[in-house]
């Protein structure tokens, strides 16, 4: 253990682990006996670094409380999450609200508190979700389009990487606010209407057995997709707790969050599809020339996909391992350069 000599003795250098704050940390005496410390000098400059780490965080004015920032990293997905899911909101509530009212002179604003929030849900998680691979993507392209990694992500890009962590909770918050909407719906007052006008109606059409096959199996699936989905959505929210990721390697964190990842919004990605089943090609669906919102959903994500299967490529596979691996381009072809030239 190594220590320092002061002026009256020795002081052991970890001696500041054993400390245990005191309420009044204002007064430098506390300090010089909690350390046990003879030597003035050793005593303000100890007392100077528990100042500068914060250890008396608990004593700040209530001004110096509000000059702190809240939740910094938080700022960014929050204002997209919340961007998001208001402009789903409003059109989700033109189309399903707004136009039978028009044309219909149908009364339907109560499907605004469970039937339209739980179409802005699944869409803004889904989103956020494909936005927290989408910079891993654009970082891979950066890479190779100038040939090096020491070449610094611009600004926006970088920013956007560091709140990825904070992207992929909201995403597992909304889906879990989904899920836990969709379990409401047998619930709703109004569904039970509905159910005993589907059953009068099946009565006055003589129908004994109203199956659906390609809709039993539809329903079957999307829902088995929804839970697999949301489950390792809640693994990939479990590994990112510090506690947890700090007991994983790195290769196994690197495989949770990425393949892990990546199949987790595969299986979303899948879901919104079966859920569509036939509707794509149903003119009905696409009220005042507008598509549905399940269609809208999908875009981003299947771009994601898309683009990480062209990166998963031999070709840019082998070369962004080079790449990540210290190699550069523009080294490799002076060297290059220089051997013919000789």
């Amino acid at each position: 253990m190594e220590k320092r000599e002061g002026g009256n003795g020795a002081i052991d250098q970890n001696a500041g682990q054993n400390i245990m704050p005191r309420r009044n940390t204002g007064n430098l005496n506390y300090l010089n006996v909690d350390m046990q410390v003879a030597n003035p000098s050793e005593a303000a400059a100890l007392f100077d670094l528990h100042q500068a780490h914060h250890f008396g965080e608990f004593e700040y004015s209530s001004e110096q409380h509000c000059k702190q920032d809240l939740f910094p990293k938080w700022h960014l997905p929050m204002k997209i999450a919340s961007v998001i899911s208001l402009l789903t909101f409003i059109y989700t509530s033109i189309r399903d609200v707004l136009y039978p009212f028009v044309t219909k002179k149908e009364n339907v604003f109560y499907k605004i508190p469970i039937l339209v929030i739980n179409k802005v849900l699944p869409v803004t998680s889904i989103t956020l979700l494909a936005l927290v691979y989408l910079p891993g993507i654009l970082a891979a392209s950066f890479q190779l389009y100038f040939g090096t990694k020491y070449k610094r992500f611009p600004q926006w890009l970088d920013r956007w990487m560091l709140s990825r962590k904070q992207f992929g909770l909201l995403s597992f918050f909304f889906a879990t606010l989904h899920a836990c909407y969709s379990l409401c719906y047998p619930m709703r007052r109004s569904y039970r209407y509905k159910l005993l006008n589907w059953a009068f109606q099946q009565v006055k059409q003589k129908k004994e057995n109203a199956w659906i096959e390609h809709d039993v199996w539809r329903m079957e699936i999307y829902v088995s997709l929804g839970i697999l989905g949301l489950a390792l959505l809640a693994l990939l929210a479990i590994t990112s707790i510090p506690s947890v990721s700090l007991s994983l390697t790195w290769r196994e964190f690197h495989y949770i969050q990425s393949k892990m990842g990546y199949l987790a919004l595969l299986l979303c990605t899948v879901h919104a599809l079966v859920f569509a089943w036939n509707k794509w090609v149903d003119a009905n669906q696409f009220i005042w020339y507008t598509p549905p919102s399940f269609m809208v959903a999908v875009f981003l994500p299947i771009v994601v996909l898309l683009c990480k299967c062209v990166l998963l490529l031999p070709c840019f596979r082998r070369r962004i391992r080079k790449i990540r691996s210290g190699w550069e381009a523009k080294t490799q072809t002076n060297q290059t350069s220089i051997t013919s030239r000789l």
